[in-house]
């Protein structure tokens, strides 16, 4: 009975190789140099054409910032790509002071310093807050949790009125908005705490293995030295992570800066809102070339800083949730 069971066995397997070699030759015989050629033409058409959609815009806006002021304003009657001369003075001419009296070093330098004091807090406390909850459990810490978990469903703007009262109640009582650093604070607010950012740091910590944490304990690595020395730099990916999306997040905010920075301290963002308006016989106008000019100086430190650490920047994300396994 056995000797039947196992040639049964046999004969299925087989059938199934047969059928598998034979499925495997038809692929091989259908795949001819002609439908490789068509294939390879439609994925390559598909990559140009997307491809176009991205980049024209950008290549658009450099190429207006680069036209004579009148070529410029005149493109709704007379429609051209490309500039008759290069006028390079169209970037001096943006980076000086805008209408608002702001030249474009004095918001750089503005912006620099809210994304580093925004990483570096967001760092801080975000890091604390996801290790916290990556311990064993602790009295009302699931309650906790849910609460933060169930703040995500927010939109940002929605917050945005509970966080200007505060602002406000703070500035009239210590005077926030009287020095540099107070109004980098009152910027970086929003950037300071994030749920998303703290559940990132969570997972990583609780991916640490069981046996790391032994073989430290063993050794007496334990409480904020297990922390700074094992825990910290096994997060590495996720924390290349935070510095890139609160790079981005920090340099590109606009609504929250003009809401409570005013006038006198402005970040990129709200910097180019100015540029290139001048008043002409009590009407103000703006210059399309000067305009596109300050565009491109306020997206151009972000194109370097990702040419510059581009395969850093890659590295992390690949390894992102990858790295501290086994």
């Amino acid at each position: 009975m056995f000797e039947i069971k196992l040639k049964i066995q046999k004969k299925w397997l087989d059938i199934k190789l047969r059928k598998n070699k034979e499925y495997t030759a038809k692929q091989v015989r259908d795949t001819s140099l002609f439908a490789l050629l068509i294939s390879s033409f439609l994925k390559l058409t598909a990559l140009v054409f997307f491809g176009l959609i991205i980049i024209f815009p950008f290549a658009f806006m450099l190429s207006i910032s680069l036209m004579p002021v009148d070529q410029a304003d005149n493109l709704k009657n007379n429609f051209t790509f490309w500039p008759e001369s290069l006028e390079w003075s169209n970037f001096s001419a943006a980076a000086s002071e805008t209408a608002t009296g702001k030249s474009y070093w004095f918001s750089f330098g503005l912006t620099f310093t809210n994304v580093l004091f925004s990483i570096v807090t967001k760092l801080f406390v975000t890091m604390l807050c996801g290790y916290a909850f990556s311990l064993k459990q602790w009295k009302g810490k699931n309650i906790v949790w849910t609460i933060f978990i169930a703040l995500l469903v927010l939109p940002e703007v929605a917050l945005l009125n509970g966080q200007y009262y505060v602002v406000t109640k703070i500035d009239n009582s210590i005077g926030w908005k009287k020095d540099f650093m107070g109004i980098i604070t009152i910027i970086a607010i929003p950037f300071i705490a994030s749920i998303f950012t703290a559940l990132m740091f969570r997972n990583a910590f609780e991916a640490i293995p069981k046996r790391m944490k032994e073989v430290a304990m063993v050794d007496r690595a334990v409480g904020m030295k297990y922390f700074f020395k094992i825990a910290v730099p096994m997060v590495t990916p996720t924390t290349l992570t935070v510095v890139i999306l609160t790079t981005i997040a920090s340099w590109n905010s606009y609504l929250w800066p003009a809401l409570v920075a005013g006038t006198d301290y402005q970040i990129m963002s709200v910097w180019l809102f100015g540029v290139g308006r001048i008043e002409i016989g009590g009407e103000e106008k703006i210059l399309q070339s000067i305009k596109m000019a300050g565009a491109i100086l306020v997206v151009a430190p972000m194109f370097i800083f990702y040419f510059l650490f581009r395969k850093r920047i890659m590295r992390s994300i690949s390894r992102q949730g990858s790295a501290i396994k086994g």
